[in-house]
């Protein structure tokens, strides 16, 4: 089926296509009276004042949004992005995808504490460059490590008053210590929104550094606004992400807890890195009954892990539900081989071509050799650079989300066992003099 500017084509998931390994329709449909709560859920979010993750395309307050941004954009060459998980990898995949390559709008996200990346910092121009520090708890210990250690370097260069300048916060606690360091620094935290960091993308949270980098934000948030309506539909064939949840929820049931996502455009690879959080923060969780469910995402890059996984994915154990994402437009994209040597067997069905043809044509050899074996996959089409449907997936996939933690009764906006890692590391530093491996 089509949605809007966002193709979905979740056959390779039915029995007609890969055979008693799939699932059916009526399958799907069995699970429709589980999902009734959900929809009571639904319901309450859509008409909720307080923001969730399905009305934060209509809570988000764009005209802040974009009068930042244009702000920054006219005085800063450069963004640095500190931030963490949710913090970061929304921004990222949506300044990569949707962002123009621009030396006067640069962006550069660092999600990360290895202290010789962080050394690149050293050779930052600061009087071009913002400093943009996200954090929801403002106590992630790896954000404020960043910030902090080069605050100094800041403050020598910028003085007072050109640190303000050059400095944006993002944060909910008032009670966190970034929000507190905002205040003696002066300098006004935008407001986070109430929204898990992994759940925060359709927010100022990765808008705003991706508006800076060119993005058409509202294109995002129309897009996420679309499927966010068809995701309320009540009926589970009709309604996408029921119908997806469902169906990866059927398959995990059958032992297939690897979730592979494979995009088949290389500005498409950082969708796979947000996806990552969504799906094993979300799903890795104990029900009820004390049984630990989840899916591991695991991502795949077309066509090169073509030579690398793929014998895996056909003849390995059959644990997978792949999904591939590619722009059917770039068929008509890339140079033509040329005719030369076309008597080489090898040059032969190539000769001719465009690379794009080439591209197009190992995607679906991929698909349809998964298919004849029985292996569950499904695509996703999206023309390039467009943020309406970037939008549009963002939002089915958070969907989903919700829809297999709710088959699987699970909460999916906590992450109680990541909380004994942080209490841990904190523990370690206060008793730290050296480090034996």
């Amino acid at each position: 089926m089509t949605i809007s500017r966002l193709s979905i084509d979740n056959s390779g998931f039915q029995k007609d296509a890969i055979g008693d390994s799939g699932v059916t329709n009526e399958e799907i449909r069995a699970l429709s009276p589980r999902l009734d709560g959900l929809r009571k859920k639904i319901r309450h979010w859509q008409s909720s004042n307080d923001v969730n993750f399905l009305n934060l395309p209509d809570k988000t307050d764009l005209d802040m949004i974009e009068q930042i941004g244009r702000k920054c954009s006219r005085m800063f060459k450069h963004t640095i992005v500190f931030g963490i998980g949710g913090s970061s990898l929304g921004a990222e995949m949506l300044s990569s995808t949707l962002g123009h390559r621009s030396p006067r709008n640069r962006v550069t996200f660092y999600d990360n504490i290895d202290p010789r990346t962080l050394s690149e910092i050293d050779d930052v121009q600061w009087a071009d460059t913002l400093c943009m520090v996200v954090s929801k708890s403002g106590n992630t210990a790896e954000t404020l490590g960043q910030f902090l250690t080069v605050l100094p370097r800041m403050e020598r260069y910028l003085g007072e008053v050109g640190l303000r300048e050059h400095t944006v916060i993002i944060t909910e606690n008032p009670d966190g210590a970034l929000y507190k360091i905002a205040q003696q620094l002066g300098i006004e935290p935008i407001a986070h929104p109430a929204v898990g960091g992994r759940f925060s993308v359709l927010s100022v949270v990765g808008l705003l550094p991706a508006y800076i980098s060119g993005v058409d934000v509202s294109g995002v948030l129309e897009g996420a606004r679309a499927m966010a309506r068809l995701c309320t539909d009540d009926d589970i064939l009709e309604n996408p992400a029921f119908h997806n949840g469902a169906a990866q929820y059927l398959h995990t049931e059958k032992g297939r807890t690897i979730s592979v996502f494979m995009p088949y455009a290389d500005n498409l690879r950082l969708v796979v890195n947000w996806y990552r959080q969504l799906w094993a923060e979300s799903l890795g969780k104990m029900d009820a009954d004390g049984q630990h469910r989840g899916m591991t995402p695991l991502e795949n890059h077309g066509v090169t892990d073509q030579h690398s996984q793929l014998q895996l994915m056909l003849d390995g154990p059959d644990d997978k539900v792949v999904t591939f994402i590619a722009n059917p437009g770039v068929r008509h994209e890339g140079r033509r081989v040329p005719m030369r040597f076309q008597e080489l067997p090898a040059v032969a069905p190539l000769a001719g071509h465009t690379l794009g043809e080439l591209f197009i044509s190992e995607l679906k050899a991929t698909r349809e050799t998964l298919s004849r074996r029985g292996r569950p996959n499904r695509t996703f089409g999206l023309h390039d650079r467009d943020a309406y449907a970037i939008g549009e997936l963002i939002m089915l996939l958070e969907m989903e989300t919700v829809v297999v933690a709710e088959l699987m009764g699970i909460d999916p906006f906590d992450q109680p066992a990541v909380e004994e890692s942080k209490i841990l590391t904190r523990e370690y530093l206060a008793d730290l003099i050296h480090v034996d491996f």
